[in-house]
């Protein structure tokens, strides 16, 4: 009947994960936008980092 779903790779997560912050900050607080992006990075790095991504979509199938 219908295809399973295509899931994004850990790679293409990240990235979505990182340009999605980064376009709030910018809308949110322009000027500190570079900071608060670093500080978010630093406080959660395993949601950002493409590897945890795969793990955890590993382990939940």
């Amino acid at each position: 009947m219908l295809d399973p779903p295509k899931r994004w790779s850990g790679t293409r997560k990240a990235a979505a994960r990182r340009r999605n912050l980064r376009r709030r900050l910018e809308k949110a607080v322009p000027l500190f936008a570079d900071q608060f992006e670093e500080q978010e990075l630093q406080r959660r790095p395993d949601y950002f980092d493409a590897d945890s991504i795969e793990r955890e979509q590993c382990n939940k199938n």
